[in-house]
């Protein structure tokens, strides 16, 4: 400090009272000269590439890439270097060479896993370093994109949610990494016009992030299947939230790529490509709002095109697609008609994608009229990642009962039907009496009261016995029609049957 006794500061330099300018900048640079090793040692940024909790994306054999880019100082060699707490994960390796203040390189092969602390170093040519940064909680693991209308972004009772996970991270709507909590989707983060008006002003952004995290509303499917999969897998998941309810797929449209933030397919894009373009797959939960007769006619085209688009531009072109078909509405519409064709059309256009594949959400409470309940929506998480580690990993468990035959059986017992499904876990099952199924004529469903009892076959756990009392005109079989069906049958799993119909009876 006693180099400063007698300076003072004017018109922004340090000068001595009575000195001549040339002597209060041989002071400035002798001070500089001093300083410079503390200056020097912040110098060195990693501006791009690598941010605090980051998930980074695995590849098939387990392994990461941290690639990152910034800003130095020093001109020399780059090393970096991958810590778990007091453990050496990978040794300091020269991985760049800063020159003209910027350096960019790559440390390869990091096990999935973390959380990570990335160190790197600009050294001298003794080895010794003269500028540092570190990076820390990168985790490498599997990122999941988040797609869909309310459901996927999440409006169950926060009130029982799932509790966080230090595994889990989520690529939030103003595209920053953080530990992942309900609500995921708070679309009032978002920069883009497609999910917040930005006419609002700061303040009322703030208040509506304020609103969305003070609940009561916000739990959402994908914390409890990122948990899920972690638990299955031991790798760390990245969630990246791309949701907004009450969307259409013309919303959604692919076409309105262009329109960046202005459009939910652009901003969905920008998300992907800033958390590092790439993802173990895509969960997708929507439907709802293209349950109206204009719509069903070309919802199936719609969504084979959007997953095309989605694996195009993203470069990869068998990235997993993974969704859930609609559940229930509690609404007095009397021609619930187009709601249950969205469901078949859903289920219809399964062995149409490729690496894709769906579960039922028929069977599950809701939190409101349209809503699945918070315990529904960890169901359906289990249920996802039970499909995902099948495709994914090889596990044994099987996506579902699909239908595979409907048999009319006439016996002195009674006339009846046999329903068997294929593709079941352990056998057919089901709380209570097996309710679900109607028989109904023709194509356009009028009520038949006909079948007086169900249930799961005696001699085949993967079949389910109806008896009829009447068989009507041009019968037709349906499980969940209508709105609001009360359906109960799922596997030894947990995996649902999903909502189908009509199917005509042979």
């Amino acid at each position: 400090m006693s180099l400063f006794l007698g300076w003072r500061l004017e018109a922004g330099s340090w000068r001595k009272k009575g000195a001549t300018l040339p002597e209060a900048s041989r002071l400035i640079l002798f001070l500089c000269s001093l300083l410079m090793p503390c200056f020097g040692a912040l110098a060195l940024s990693v501006d791009a590439g690598l941010v605090a909790n980051q998930v980074v994306q695995c590849d098939a054999a387990g392994l990461g890439r941290f690639s990152m880019s910034g800003a130095a100082g020093a001109a020399g060699p780059v090393q970096a270097r991958v810590m778990s707490g007091e453990t050496e994960v990978t040794p300091w390796t020269q991985i760049a060479t800063a020159e003209n203040g910027v350096w960019q390189g790559a440390i390869e092969g990091v096990a999935a896993g973390g959380p990570y602390q990335v160190q790197v170093r600009v050294v001298d040519a003794a080895g010794a370093a003269v500028e540092e940064a570190a990076v820390a909680d990168v985790l490498v693991g599997d990122l999941w994109i988040l797609a869909g209308q309310s459901n996927m972004q999440g409006v169950g009772n926060l009130a029982g949610a799932e509790e966080p996970d230090p595994r889990v991270h989520v690529f939030a709507m103003n595209r920053t990494w953080r530990v992942a909590k309900d609500p995921l989707h708070v679309l009032a983060e978002s920069p883009d016009p497609i999910h917040f008006d930005a006419a609002k002003t700061p303040e009322e952004r703030q208040a509506a992030i304020d609103a969305a995290n003070a609940g009561p509303k916000g739990a959402g499917l994908g914390l409890p299947f990122a948990k899920e999969m972690v638990r299955r897998t031991n790798r760390p998941v990245g969630l990246l939230a791309t949701g907004h309810g009450g969307t259409s797929m013309a919303q959604w449209d692919p076409a309105l790529r262009d329109q960046g933030g202005a459009s939910l397919y652009g901003s969905m894009l920008t998300s992907v490509r800033a958390a590092g373009g790439v993802a173990r797959g895509v969960i997708w939960y929507q439907g709802e709002s293209d349950a109206g007769p204009e719509f069903v006619p070309v919802y199936r085209e719609k969504l084979k095109a959007l997953v095309a688009s989605i694996r195009a531009d993203l470069a990869l072109p068998e990235l997993p697609f993974y969704y859930v078909q609609i559940s229930r509405f509690v609404h007095p519409d009397p021609s619930p008609e187009t709601w249950n064709q969205i469901q078949m059309e859903e289920l219809s256009v399964e062995p149409e994608i490729p690496n894709s594949a769906m579960v039922a959400s028929i069977d599950l409470a809701l939190d409101d009229l349209i809503h699945v309940g918070t315990p529904g929506l960890k169901t359906l998480g289990f249920r996802l990642a039970s499909v995902a580690e099948h495709f994914l990993f090889g596990a044994p468990t099987l996506t579902g009962p699909r239908l595979e035959k409907i048999e009319r059986v006439s016996a002195p017992e009674g006339e009846h039907l046999r329903v068997t499904f294929t593709n079941v876990n352990g056998g057919l099952q089901a709380q209570g009496r097996v309710s679900g199924f109607d028989l109904n004529t023709g194509p356009t469903p009028e009520p038949v009261q006909a079948i007086y009892k169900q249930e799961i076959a005696p001699d085949n756990p993967n079949a389910v016995l109806l008896w009829i009392s009447k068989w009507p005109d041009t019968p037709h079989l349906w499980y969940g029609w209508g709105l609001n069906p009360y359906c109960n049958l799922v596997d030894a799993a947990n995996m649902a049957v999903p909502a189908f119909g009509p199917i005509p009876v042979p």
